[in-house]
């Protein structure tokens, strides 16, 4: 009987049957048999990425925390079990079988319109955008592309679902550099009034669009708001350091420094707050001689000066300035190397100039003896005055160097004894708070 019932089960809930009974049991085992423990696989998969990404703070940081799939020959990656899940419950639990017709119940236009869907359980919609999520995140672009475009025609009645599905298709559009696509996409996108749920996810693609397209500028405010609406930590922060180093680019430098400065706090990870004080002492320091190209002319010329003597490094702009610290990533790289050196022998032109003064122009008097040692004289003098000049300049080279390390090292010091700090405070709260909470019970 047991068996028996069993099969009767089977038969009346097979997805060739397209009644009340089976839609609900099946939408009720796409729900909670499947797709529950695929959203938080793909969720777990996603923080992880998030929080064992290595950044690379010699660039602009990337807006999502995800390697790039540059030159990928095999579809799959970490989110394959998210795919698998979510394929099986496609596979399984899809309604495509036609409802037989209630002759008592009145043909409506809606009734009408539900018999044109090509799917009737009612939750497999999740289970498709979940899988064109899970393969954008592998980076197998033309798949997703394909299951979105998938997504469109079999519910193309759920404007809701169409509206965040043409977003995923928006991001896909710009990480592959379809401009073209990814510029119809955003039309439509704002022809449309957007649904509430669905603000946060436009707001944070259209951000990393800007970015993509180095439009700065516009892209500041709306970095802004997805910092606000940031669920997760980490990211947040992440964003905050990237929103320092666009205003930097831009030349603001005070905001740039807030900018930094609000990246660090009790939670922070330690490697973002240290990154954040060596951009603020980027944007504190002055650019140096070795941090500004140096003229390729001879400077002996009366018409081309020195650069620092007609204006304040402070008036460079702060871009180059930053760029070159990017190039650098620390200070602890050395810079000098790049200064050009004059050499303080000149060059040999001709033939001449390799025999002795003495041989060439012999004095014949005592007043062309005394003029001539006179000229020696002054040329000797002015020889040792460029010879000192250019010691000077490399020993001040090397001076600023060392001051500049050390620096760096006790700008580290006071970082870790911060930490400490703030450790030992966390540490006695919570000591606090278990003697309270022990208080309490008795």
């Amino acid at each position: 009987m047991m068996i028996l019932c069993g099969m009767m089960l089977g038969m009346s809930c097979s997805t060739k049957r397209n009644t009340p009974g089976t839609r609900a049991y099946h939408e009720l085992t796409t729900r909670y048999n499947i797709y529950y423990n695929a959203e938080k696989a793909y969720n777990e998969i996603l923080e992880n990425q998030s929080e064992y990404f290595t950044e690379d703070y010699a660039v602009l940081l990337p807006f999502y925390p995800v390697s790039p799939a540059q030159d990928k020959k095999m579809a799959g990656g970490p989110f394959d079990p998210v795919v698998e899940k979510t394929s099986r419950a496609i596979q399984e639990h899809s309604i495509s079988a036609k409802p037989r017709r209630d002759p008592s119940q009145p043909q409506t236009q809606a009734f009408r319109q539900w018999l044109r869907q090509e799917e009737f359980n009612p939750f497999t919609h999740n289970a498709w955008l979940l899988l064109g999520k899970a393969h954008l995140q592998n980076g197998d672009y033309d798949t997703a592309l394909a299951v979105f475009m998938q997504i469109q025609r079999l519910f193309n009645q759920d404007r809701e679902l169409n509206t965040e599905t043409e977003i995923w298709l928006l991001r896909i559009y710009t990480e592959t550099g379809r401009e073209y696509d990814a510029g119809n996409m955003l039309y439509a996108l704002q022809s449309k009034t957007m649904p509430p749920h669905l603000r946060d996810l436009y707001t944070e693609t259209y951000t990393a669009r800007l970015i993509h397209k180095k439009e700065y500028a516009d892209a500041i405010p709306w970095l802004k708001k997805t910092i606000d609406r940031e669920k997760n930590f980490r990211q947040k922060k992440r964003l905050q350091y990237l929103l320092g180093q666009i205003y930097a680019l831009q030349g603001e430098k005070a905001m740039a420094w807030q900018a930094f400065e609000d990246v660090k706090g009790l939670s922070t990870p330690a490697e973002f707050i240290r990154q954040a004080s060596l951009a603020q002492l980027a944007l504190r320091d002055k650019p140096t001689r070795t941090e500004i190209p140096e003229p390729t002319e001879k400077p002996d010329t009366a018409e081309k000066q020195d650069p620092d003597e007609k204006q304040d490094p402070e008036t460079h702009h702060f871009q180059d300035y930053y760029q070159a610290y990017l190039k650098r990533s620390s200070f602890g790289a050395t810079v000098t190397d790049s200064v050009p050196r004059p050499s303080p022998h000149p060059k040999i032109t001709n033939f001449q100039s390799e025999q002795p003064s003495s041989v060439i122009n012999r004095p014949k008097t005592m007043e062309q003896l005394k003029v001539q040692l006179e000229q020696k004289a002054a040329e000797a003098l002015q020889q040792n005055q460029q010879s000192v000049t250019n010691k000077s300049r490399e020993k001040l080279l090397k001076e600023r160097e060392k001051e500049r390390k050390v620096k760096i090292r006790q700008r580290e010091k006071e970082l870790r004894k911060r930490q400490r700090k703030r450790e030992a405070t966390i540490k006695q709260r919570e000591q606090l708070r278990e003697q309270q909470m022990r208080k309490e019970q008795r």
